[in-house]
């Protein structure tokens, strides 16, 4: 099997041609121009084919009928290979608030995920749980029934019962001993992130200032914006939060309001897309059952028997393309946004650089993912 490929290759600003070669699932070497000649040998040609780094999704509560929080070890399988198709290479598994005891229960179920062996899938790096320390006015789709008071005590038990899968953790940090919680979840490698909230500007910056924060759906869940109280998206804005996560389905947000954030000076290089997928993303399904509540397709969303959003059913790179097509967003803010901001949270991956990942997609015409590899590896159907 070839072990590397020439091709048209993204270097952070446009295509160019070039060639890499990959070991053990990362990126050995990367240059521009013709390969050398003792290299052309272990590399498969792909002619004017444009390669982007893989996709990275930092919230994805599912795909393919399967649900992270319920999936059996052989569903999530089924769903990663599914995932992985789709040009999305890494994720962090999106959970509902749980028990203790549920949590533990997952945790098992994925570690057995883990160990199975086979064809390439999407790698789930961890686990993003929505809560359990949110703000009851603001749960949305959250069952009311897990959710907790913060405390560092809490933060702790809630880490130790996500067996070391958990690696972000939505929060709402004006309620009280969310800084404590917020502490906690720093010391033991947990990015706290702000949502289902009512923050202020000023909670923002008080749960910044002694670390990184995230914000998990900027625009959904928070606070609005307005003159009088900025909020956790003037926060944003002025570049206060590390990571600032956003739903591109054009229903949770404006896509305007996407293209306003992407270009935001403060903003643009923190700024990054996650899906809110849910179990029933990328079937044709009009009508599913989800989260125990019944659920119907809107276009790109799910929608409850009231018209509330509970979530989208498309896949991260399709969101993003639609975006591309339609005008709101230009390729390299795609691949921002898509790949580089959420694959430097994650730490290894979202970009096509030596040391990195070997993950990586065709781009066929700007308009549609083609082949996708995880590591090296080839997707089935892809």
């Amino acid at each position: 099997m070839k072990n590397g490929i020439y091709a048209s290759l993204w270097n952070g600003k446009t295509f160019a041609p070039g060639w890499m070669t990959w070991a053990s699932g990362s990126i050995q070497q990367l240059g521009w121009g013709e390969p050398p000649l003792p290299l052309r040998d272990q590399l498969q040609d792909l002619g004017a084919s444009e390669i982007l780094p893989g996709f990275v999704d930092t919230l994805l509560h599912g795909f393919a009928g399967v649900d992270c929080g319920d999936g059996t070890p052989l569903a999530l399988n089924r769903m990663s290979r599914a995932l992985a198709a789709t040009g999305v290479t890494s994720a962090y598994a999106g959970l509902y608030p749980l028990s203790l005891e549920d949590y533990r229960a997952v945790a098992k179920r994925w570690g057995q995920w883990k160990a199975q062996r086979g064809p390439a899938r999407t790698r789930f790096a961890g686990w993003h749980s929505e809560g359990p320390f949110i703000a009851r006015s603001k749960r949305g789709a959250l069952p009311a029934s897990a959710i907790l008071k913060p405390s560092a005590e809490a933060a702790a038990a809630l880490m130790e019962a996500c067996g070391g899968w958990l690696k972000l953790c939505t929060f709402a940090p004006e309620l009280p001993g969310a800084f404590d919680a917020c502490q906690k979840f720093r010391d033991d490698g947990v990015m706290p992130s702000v949502g289902h909230s009512e923050a202020t500007y000023l909670d923002c910056e008080a749960a910044a200032a002694t670390g990184e924060l995230a914000v998990t759906h900027l625009g959904n869940r928070v606070e609005p914006f307005c003159a009088r109280e900025p909020g956790p998206i003037g926060f944003a804005m002025d570049g206060g939060f590390h990571w600032a996560a956003v739903i591109p389905d054009m229903v949770h947000v404006a896509p305007e309001t996407v293209r306003l954030w992407a270009r935001t000076p403060a903003l643009r290089k923190r700024l990054m897309a996650c899906s809110d997928n849910l179990s029933h993303a990328g079937l044709p399904a009009d009508s599913f059952v989800s989260g125990g509540k019944r659920l119907t397709r809107s276009g790109a969303v799910a929608v409850d028997a009231k018209g509330g959003l509970c979530g989208t059913l498309d896949s991260l790179p399709e969101l993003l393309l639609r975006l591309l097509r339609d005008g709101f967003l230009s390729l390299p803010q795609l691949v921002r946004m898509g790949c580089e901001v959420p694959g430097a949270l994650l730490g290894d991956c979202g970009r096509l650089e030596v040391g990195l990942r070997a993950d990586f997609v065709v781009l066929e015409n700007q308009q549609r993912i083609g082949a996708v590899w995880v590591g090296g590896r080839r997707v089935t159907g892809s």
